[in-house]
């Protein structure tokens, strides 16, 4: 049985009051001149029919906005069939929301799409059809009641679980954010999930098939901070970390990298476990430092503890527990020393 790790990290967009009030107004000002003034037989006068008309559509509309509303990001329209799943959550999996049980329970309409899981704030113990039941891996493994929150297994125990967003496919499997690759060169180009019900490549902005034929699909793992948040959006690819993993095409050209993953095997930076330090450090760290000099690994150590102008290199952790998820759940590969590294910096 896999489990997966639920957290919760983005909020829902919206749109400001202010917003709002110009666009109604330009609406409503520009559909009575173009209107000129006939409307159907059932409204007393054209401001109750265009009052009637904006609630039936307004949640359409918010839902949309909000989509496209991924701040510090820029996306060209897409004109291809289907689009975002209107049911209110995040684009990021395997988020947490923090709640005790209770809530609404998220179902997906779509091949892939939000969804809801149960857990015990740890693990996971699947995600929530129509019906109720708890999917993992296709089998039933207990129901949900969204009113008590309340997960009972099959063997009857009950205990009261916490819900996570998490993407699915129309199976109800838990899907986890992929990169599309160059087979050769490991280049990254996008992001998105399989889907387990169709062997299908959906991208991770708006969840439509991607064409993938000629690139190859690997498996991304989580980043977090010194106190263990997770960095809800980026990812770490075959040692290399990507901020942005948020994708409606395959790019003309590869992704460049924020980041590099760096093994140092050296105990002091991680005292707790006498072991070395698996960490996520700025693209081109140590490219000012000459690999030829005789203190290149005391002056690699200086800029990871002691940067220049006290602005830290360091960006983030590999996420130890998703890192295990991914391993022991799905199948990944360990990588050595347990960490996705681009190289290990020991002492010469």
């Amino acid at each position: 049985m896999r489990v997966k790790a639920s957290r919760k990290f983005w909020s829902q967009l919206g749109q400001s009051m202010a917003e709002y009030t110009v666009v109604m107004a330009a609406l409503v000002g520009g559909l009575l001149v173009a209107n000129r003034g006939a409307c159907p037989d059932e409204y007393e006068d054209c401001i109750e029919y265009l009052l009637t008309v904006m609630h039936d559509n307004y949640d359409g509309y918010s839902a949309s906005l909000s989509a496209v509303q991924e701040y510090a990001t820029d996306y060209e329209v897409s004109e291809s069939s289907g689009g975002w799943d209107d049911s209110g959550g995040d684009d990021d999996d395997d988020d947490d929301d923090g709640s005790s049980g209770g809530g609404d329970v998220e179902v997906p309409t779509v091949a892939v799409g939000f969804g809801t899981a149960v857990g015990d704030g740890t693990s996971v113990y699947g995600s929530v059809n129509a019906d109720g039941e708890v999917i993992n891996d296709g089998e039933v493994v207990g129901t949900y009641d969204s009113s008590t929150g309340e997960f009972t297994a099959t063997d009857g125990t009950t205990e009261s679980v916490v819900t996570s967003d998490v993407i699915v496919d129309e199976d109800g499997n838990i899907l986890e954010r992929e990169a599309v690759t160059d087979c050769d060169t490991g280049e990254v180009y996008a992001f998105g999930y399989r889907s387990e019900a169709d062997g299908e490549f959906y991208d991770s902005l708006q969840y439509n098939e991607m064409d993938v034929s000629g690139y190859c699909t690997v498996a991304t793992y989580k980043a977090e901070d010194a106190d263990g948040n997770e960095d809800g959006g980026g990812r770490i690819v075959d040692g290399f970390y990507y901020a942005v993993t948020t994708t409606y095409q395959v790019a003309a050209d590869p992704m460049a990298p924020e980041g590099e993953v760096v093994y140092f095997e050296d105990p002091d930076q991680n005292p707790a476990t006498d072991d070395g330090v698996c960490v996520v450090l700025a693209a081109g760290w140590d490219s000012g430092l000459d690999p030829d000099d005789d203190n290149y690994y005391e002056d690699q150590l200086e800029l990871l503890n002691n940067p220049p102008d006290g602005e830290s290199l360091v960006i983030g952790y590999l996420d130890a527990d998703y890192y295990t998820e991914q391993v022991m759940g799905n199948g990944e590969p360990t990588s050595p020393n347990d960490c996705v590294s681009n190289r290990e910096i020991t002492e010469p």
